[in-house]
This record gives structure tokens, C-alpha cells and sequence, in this order.
């Protein structure tokens, strides 16, 4: 009886040791949406290999995510005086506030 492909194939597809670690609940990928596809790939294996070679805990994602985007994080372009429009991205204190326009008077 014939198979459409080996075991062997899918064992080198997946990794030497026939398995894939894969994130098993939301909270884990969360903080990946953050990131390029290129980069949440190399989050993973990050996370995977400070958290032992097992699934890690979302904190641990979290906290590479984190590191990542420190050490990517673009420079304040804004100078004072400049005019510029709100965006509330994140920022409860900026709500109803969005897509008005502000002067910058500290950076």
C-alpha cells in the first residue's frame, strides 16, 4: 500500500527531531503581531530556546518581543514647535483625540 509521502521526509521538514514546538495559546503569539513575519519567526526560536526547548510561557515572548523592538526602535523625529496630528495608538490618555492636530511642546 502506498503513501502519498514518508515519514522520513516530513521528520526532515520539521526538525532532527521529528517535531515542531509550536505556540499553543493565544497569549503567546499576541505580542509577535508587533513584528515583521522574518522576525516573529526568530522571537520564537528565541523564546523556544530560553524556555528549554518547550513551549514557552507568554511572558518569556513578551520579554523577547520586547528586546526586539528596543533595539529597532526609530528616534524621535519631532521637534518642538512643530505641528503635527494626534494619533491615539495605544494611549487611553489620547482617546476622542485622534486625528486632531497638536503643537509639539516637549519631547
Amino acid at each position: 500500500m502506498g503513501t502519498n509521502g514518508s515519514q522520513n521526509e516530513i521528520s526532515d521538514e520539521m526538525g532532527t527531531n521529528g517535531s515542531q514546538i509550536l505556540p499553543t495559546t493565544e497569549r503567546q503569539v499576541r505580542p509577535l503581531t508587533k513584528l515583521e513575519p522574518s522576525q516573529q519567526q526568530e522571537v520564537w526560536r528565541q523564546a523556544v530556546e530560553k524556555a528549554g526547548g518547550k513551549v514557552p510561557p507568554a511572558r518569556i515572548v513578551k520579554d523577547v518581543v520586547q528586546r526586539i523592538m528596543e533595539r529597532t526602535k526609530v528616534p524621535n523625529t519631532y521637534q518642538i514647535g512643530e505641528i503635527c496630528q494626534i494619533i491615539t495608538k495605544n494611549n487611553p490618555e489620547l482617546r476622542g483625540k485622534g486625528g486632531c492636530w497638536g503643537i509639539v511642546s516637549q519631547v
